[in-house]
């Protein structure tokens, strides 16, 4: 009965210490979006073809066209311009890193929300000065 007890106080230990523990220090600091990959969204809705402008608002200039059907790259949702489709009204755009531009969440399919995306970095700054 006492050897029980002596293995179990001597193993016990050896036991913690190759238990693995997360790191203390982690930089908590950093943004995880930064280090996220895109989501693959699909452009939906519209015509055949969807403008992807170089800011978030309809005036803006067009980059390019996005056919509808495609999928794209999408990082994140920037607050801009709304623009109201059969009664449905949404402010967010979807950035395409890769083409900067951004295409109004109206044709992104489900995938792109911006519980999936995160807003892009310094709209709180930037909006302030210059909302679009």
């Amino acid at each position: 009965m006492q050897l029980k007890y002596l293995l179990t106080g001597a193993l016990l230990p050896l036991g913690l210490m190759a238990n693995p523990t997360p790191e203390a220090d982690v930089d908590s600091s950093l943004d995880a979006r930064a280090f996220s990959r895109p989501q693959h969204c699909q452009i939906i809705g519209g015509a055949t073809k969807v403008n992807c402008r170089s800011r978030p608002k309809t005036s803006s200039g067009m980059r390019t066209t996005l056919r509808r059907g495609n999928t794209y790259d999408f990082w994140c949702v920037r607050s801009g311009e709304c623009v109201t489709i059969n009664g449905f009204r949404n402010c967010g755009w979807h950035y395409i890193r890769g083409l900067d531009c951004y295409v109004s969440g109206h044709y992104t399919d489900n995938h792109c929300t911006l519980a999936r995306l995160g807003s892009c970095s310094g709209d709180d700054d930037n909006d302030a000065a210059d909302p679009f």
